[in-house]
């Protein structure tokens, strides 16, 4: 397999439009990295200039130390499938996932062999001779993930490979191209919008915005360390909840004031609080750590909004004005529209932002 490196690589289109404005990025041997942002972030631009189907204006990429920036797409060692997956509908499946190895000018009784091992790795093996147009958008997607390892790549890159199927099938897909990646240990860079996706199946994300990487962490690091309001607003579903709350600050505690309620914290343990003394922050807290409990303990109360069953838990919505607050609870839990609740939070679980930047506030003792 091979690393991949990106050196300060950017694409320009236009004077004014920039797809990818910088981008430094190492990936490891065997690695699955997952590039995720909105639409017109620049993850497919990206993604293009490593295969060699975008020219760089500006950096270096480097596979395993080479550098390969100006070199044609069919010499990188890199194979690539596609959104649309292009696959050739006058072949059959064996063609399709033989072509690239009959241009390596491997042996007929290789390539069969190549060809029977891959296809039963995806799980397409009794459809080696049928037509594209006779199969499934699920089998099809097969089709293109087989032909791309078949030739065995340095490098294996995914432009959003799912997004064509149905919602059962992406699942059911994303879960077999995770085992596939174990299976070959292949270095992988998978390219999605979908966050679900991201968290499901890579080593790392690279969450980008506006052409510009915004963080790079394992699933667990941009969930629950959040580096800015776009990720945490970004990943989880529902999205982190923001209150913009004053900053109080004694020996004793610190008090969060918000227009509809005040959340006394420990000053001891959120003591960077400090220099916000007397300013407005920004209090994050995921849908799952907004908790109901009694009124008698409850930070404040509100009336339900809209409830959102959603099978295994449910996902409870309360307006409070000018924001609306969304939390997931327990199936189990009964509420209803109308009924007034009362809510508290996980305090081991709270985030902070500075309300400027909008860069996450970092505590010593890693809350």
């Amino acid at each position: 397999m091979a690393t991949l490196e990106l050196i300060d690589i950017a694409k320009r289109f236009t004077k004014k439009v920039w797809g990818v404005k910088k981008m430094d990025l190492k990936v490891e041997d065997k690695e699955f990295i997952v590039l995720l942002g909105p639409s017109g972030c620049g993850k497919t631009t990206t993604m293009r200039m490593v295969a060699g189907l975008e020219e760089v204006t500006r950096g270096t990429i480097l596979l395993d130390g080479k550098d390969i920036t100006d070199i044609p797409p069919r010499d990188r060692g890199i194979s690539m499938v596609f959104q649309n997956y292009a696959i050739w509908p006058h072949m059959t499946v064996y063609e399709n996932i033989a072509f690239s190895l009959k241009l390596k000018k491997m042996s007929a009784a290789e390539i069969k062999e190549r060809v029977e091992e891959t296809a039963a790795m995806v799980k397409i093996g009794e459809l080696l001779k049928r037509l594209p147009g006779q199969l499934s958008g699920g089998q099809q997607q097969r089709v293109a993930l087989a032909r791309a390892l078949a030739v065995r790549p340095k490098l294996f890159l995914m432009d959003e490979p799912l997004s064509n199927l149905d919602a059962k099938l992406r699942v059911t897909m994303r879960t077999e191209l995770k085992a596939i990646h174990q299976q070959t240990n292949a270095t992988s860079i998978f390219v999605t919008h979908d966050q679900s996706e991201a968290m499901s199946m890579a080593d790392r994300i690279v969450i980008m915005k506006d052409g510009e990487i915004v963080q790079i962490g394992t699933p667990d690091d941009v969930y629950f360390r959040s580096a800015n309001m776009f990720v945490a607003g970004f990943i989880g579903t529902p999205p982190s909840n923001f209150f913009n709350v004053e900053c109080e600050y004694t020996k004793e505690n610190i008090s969060l004031k918000h227009s509809h309620f005040t959340l006394e914290i420990d000053s001891m343990k959120f003591q960077e609080l400090g220099k916000y003394r007397g300013k407005e922050i920004v209090l994050g807290v995921r849908p799952e750590d907004l908790l109901i409990v009694p009124e008698s303990k409850a930070v404040f109360t509100a009336e339900v909004l809209v409830v959102e069953p959603q099978g295994s838990h449910q996902v409870v919505a309360i307006n409070l004005k000018e924001i609306i607050v969304k939390m997931v609870v327990s199936a189990e839990t009964k509420v209803k529209p109308g009924d007034k609740i009362g809510l508290g939070f996980n305090i081991k679980r709270i985030h902070f932002f500075d309300s400027k930047t909008e860069n996450r506030i970092v505590f010593k003792g890693g809350v």
